[in-house]
Formats: structure tokens, sequence, C-alpha cells
């Protein structure tokens, strides 16, 4: 590759990588820096909420993290694998 093609291509990558985050990302973001927690998950997040209509109105709608134990047993598997540790 040219040595000149990789700067370039980084650029473009962080300059589009925002534009390319969900709502439902930016939410949980939003919300995460609000009440103190993490935002490693929110890109997971952010995919399964943009994938299932439910499960992102589950997520936008959250006001407390205490209420994540309300969400449907559908919302809650589909978030699983955002939680697991590696």
């Amino acid at each position: 590759m040219n040595k000149m093609m990789l700067p370039v291509l980084v650029a473009g990558v962080a300059f589009t990588a925002p534009a390319l985050a969900s709502e439902t990302e930016d939410f949980c973001v939003a919300f995460a820096g609000e009440h103190d927690l993490g935002t490693e998950p929110c890109p997971c997040i952010g995919a399964a909420g943009e994938a299932d209509a439910d499960v992102k109105a589950e997520i936008l709608s959250l006001t407390s993290p205490d209420e994540t134990e309300n969400w449907s047993d559908g919302t809650k598997e589909a978030l699983a694998e955002c939680f697991q540790q590696g």
C-alpha cells in the first residue's frame, strides 16, 4: 500500500465514523455519560437496537439504569452479548 494512502484512509474512517453511529448508540453513549457507566457496549447496543424496533424502543425509553431489570426477555437476550466479558 502506498504510504500516502494509509493516512488518507485513516482520516476518512475517523471522519465518517461519527456519521455511522445510530440513534440507539448515540442514546447509549449519552445515557452512559449521565449515569457514570462505561460506553464500551454502546456500539453493540446500537446495532441490536437498530436491528429490532422493539429492542430500540425499550432502550430509548430508559431514564434510569435500574429500569433495565424491567426489560422484556427478548431485549435482554438481544443485548446479552453486549455485556459478556471476554
